[in-house]
């Protein structure tokens, strides 16, 4: 315990939260749990070695508590909602100090803080000072607010990493430039003449080959050029040494001892005779893996820091269909009851509609969290046709409470062709750009600026999106410099200077061009140029109907009881579906042979996870483990973004749309 204890307070302290100042985004959290379920007090508890310390509170002016006094400290022990709704029917808890003197508790409910690494950090609590008891959707509300705030403690870190990232790389003055670093470099000296290359020790230590590996003849190193790059780099060159240039250099991929490539920077200097001929040369290769990864953390923690700096926008728009979509349940359960209890039909205009209306707020709720995982997936390399429309559409949605305020928005799309591109990223360049265009124009006078998004394909054939605004415009004199990493017009402590410099890399990355034009007092216009992805003939978004056969044995395995409810209202009508909330549960029935067709499974789940599960099943039954469709509500950890990555196996992303379910369903049967 005392191991477990000690890596609990690590992780903890690795927030960096502790004894902070108070912050809007927590506290918004806190008055919408003593809302949502209505007490008079609320707080998020962070447990220390000690004490209790309240990140935010609403209903007490207590900061801090000693643990052994703390509902809290007790429930982190068991990470799970805590709830005890009369104190006083407790005999532990009669004489605690917070029941049995002021403020005389006599409700407390708890939900836990739980890492992505499954650690306990505190719980956000609600409290009061009557019994009572809460529904079961106000605890789900707790427990998703709990997520929230864990959410919110993961970006504060990320925060805090780009932060220090960035004052590491204005240090040491790498701005995102390649630096030779002499003593970091593998060295060669190739003599043309008698053709022995020499290598400094570096090279073992970079590639990993040990020194009786490392040949001194000329067709070595060529060998462990990628076979993509090495027709290229070796045609570049024979024209650098005998077309009479001083200095050759290029950029590709190199083998390592392991098999896997860096990408290296390699440069040589071309010695000659007096007439002319190359005689030596002599060379630096720079390993560029670091400064790779180090692009790649600053580009993810910039799109999760622009994704921070929207959130209460975010948060607003998710707000206010949640608005509406629990009124309209609340009123048709009501209708529902009083129907029954009259023995009379439920109203037949105004019930229909209410839930109509409720559908279509939490479809809004969907596609907002859809944007976010989107913008915040950490694979940065997975390379995908990607509508170009929708990342814009996304990252509109993200930027929506920014640009309102500011400008009327406009959009001109004209039909243009797919681009091969990472999603992500690409979403990232146009919530960058929208972010710029709404903070060029002041707030309130909407009516008389316009943010214009625009697609088209130019003479050339290539896809264009281009965002105009109405602001400011770009003084001159600073035009050349928009573009450099870590330059900004902005106060100090409101820009990184990082946003444009990583939306051009990462569109030149893509073989594009970042363009832009301004003027002041008229607005700027920043232009994405690509290439578009050549591909065959696109299957219509159009399904077609599937015949569906005779009812089959579907088996459901979720931890939450309500997401199985819910499948099987939408697959009960045609097909036996049996509802399993524990991996072991459904294990225990595979056992008994009984014959079945398709298994829908949860991937994270306590216990047994949906991995662990198809392991399982792939040792029992190798031949049915291809029979697993996966029903997930993301995959929020390393190794189950790992899982999902080298598996074929179907996915529906949760909330799923039931049609479209049945729809897959039935092609999943027919295709057995």
């Amino acid at each position: 315990m005392e191991t477990v204890e000690k890596a609990r307070l690590e992780a903890l302290r690795s927030y960096k939260v502790l004894d902070t100042a108070p912050e809007p985004s927590f506290d918004d959290i806190t008055q919408l749990a003593a809302q949502l379920c209505s007490t008079p007090i609320a707080f998020i508890a962070l447990v220390d070695e000690e004490r209790v310390w309240l990140k935010s509170r609403v209903g007490t002016d207590t900061r801090e508590m000693p643990r052994d006094d703390a509902f809290c400290g007790r429930a982190i022990l068991r990470p799970e909602l805590h709830v005890v709704p009369d104190t006083l029917t407790q005999p532990q808890l009669v004489q605690h100090p917070l029941v049995a003197s002021p403020p005389h508790l006599r409700f407390y409910a708890g939900a836990p803080l739980i890492t992505p690494e499954g650690v306990t950090l505190g719980t956000v609590c609600v409290a009061d000072l009557v019994p009572r008891q809460l529904p079961p959707a106000q605890l789900r509300g707790l427990e998703a607010l709990a997520r929230q705030v864990v959410s919110q403690l993961e970006l504060r870190r990320m925060n805090l990493l780009q932060t220090h990232l960035i004052q590491e790389l204005q240090t040491s003055s790498e701005r995102f430039s390649v630096l030779q670093r002499a003593t970091n470099d593998i060295v060669w000296d190739w003599d043309l003449v008698s053709g022995r290359v020499s290598w400094s020790e570096r090279v073992t230590e970079v590639l990993g080959y040990p020194p009786q590996e490392v040949r001194q003849d000329s067709g070595w190193w060529p060998s462990l050029v990628h076979p993509d790059d090495r027709e290229r780099v070796a045609e570049g060159f024979r024209r650098a040494v005998h077309g009479g240039r001083k200095l050759w250099s290029d950029e590709y991929r190199l083998r390592r001892a392991n098999g896997t490539y860096t990408r290296v920077l390699d440069r040589g200097a071309i010695l000659r005779n007096s007439a002319g001929a190359p005689v030596r040369i002599l060379g630096t290769v720079m390993d560029m893996s670091e400064r790779e990864e180090m692009r790649s953390r600053l580009a993810l923690t910039d799109r999760m820091a622009s994704v921070g700096t929207l959130a209460a926008g975010v948060a607003h728009e998710i707000n206010n269909p949640l608005a509406y979509v629990i009124a309209n349940l609340d009123y048709s359960r009501q209708e529902v009851e009083a129907a029954v209890a009259a023995q009379v039909p439920p109203d037949g205009n105004e019930l229909p509609r209410a839930l109509r209306e409720a559908r279509e707020g939490a479809e809004r709720v969907r596609l907002i969290v859809r944007d976010l995982k989107t913008f915040s997936r950490p694979d940065d390399t997975r390379m995908e046709r990607v509508d170009l429309q929708r990342a814009i559409d996304s990252a509109v949605t993200l930027a929506w409470n920014e640009i309102r305020h500011r400008a009327r928005l406009v959009k001109a799309y004209r039909p243009v062709p797919e681009v091969w591109a990472n999603e992500a990223r690409l979403g990232q360049v146009f919530l960058n750009l929208l972010i710029n265009a709404a903070h060029a124009i002041p707030e309130g006078a909407a009516e008389q600026h316009e943010i214009c998004v625009s697609t088209w394909v130019d003479a050339q054939g290539r896809v264009v999106a281009e965002v105009h605004d109405t602001g400011v415009g770009i003084p001159e004199d600073i035009r050349p410099r928009v573009l450099e990493p870590f330059f900004t017009t902005k106060p100090p402590g409101e820009g990184t200077g990082l946003g444009l410099s990583i939306c051009h890399g990462i569109v030149t990355s893509l073989g594009g061009e970042l363009q832009f034009d301004s003027e002041v007092g008229q607005g700027t216009t920043f232009r994405v140029v690509l290439t578009p992805q050549s591909v065959g003939h696109r299957e219509s978004s159009v399904q077609k109907a599937v015949k569906t056969g005779g009812r089959a044995r579907i088996l459901a395995v979720d931890d939450e009881q309500l997401v199985l409810n819910a499948l099987k209202r939408t697959l009960g009508s045609e097909h036996d579906v049996l509802l399993f909330n524990r991996a072991q549960a459904a294990l225990a029935w595979l056992a008994q042979g009984e014959p079945w067709d398709l298994i829908l499974c949860d991937l994270m789940m306590p216990e047994m996870t949906g991995m662990e599960f198809h392991a399982e099943v792939s040792r029992r039954m190798p031949e049915r483990a291809g029979h697993i469709l996966f029903v997930t509500g993301g995959a929020f950890t390393p190794g189950a973004r790992e899982f999902l990555s080298h598996l074929s196996n179907v996915r529906v992303e949760k909330p799923f749309d039931p049609p479209a379910l049945r729809q897959l369903i039935h092609a999943q049967l027919q295709g057995r």
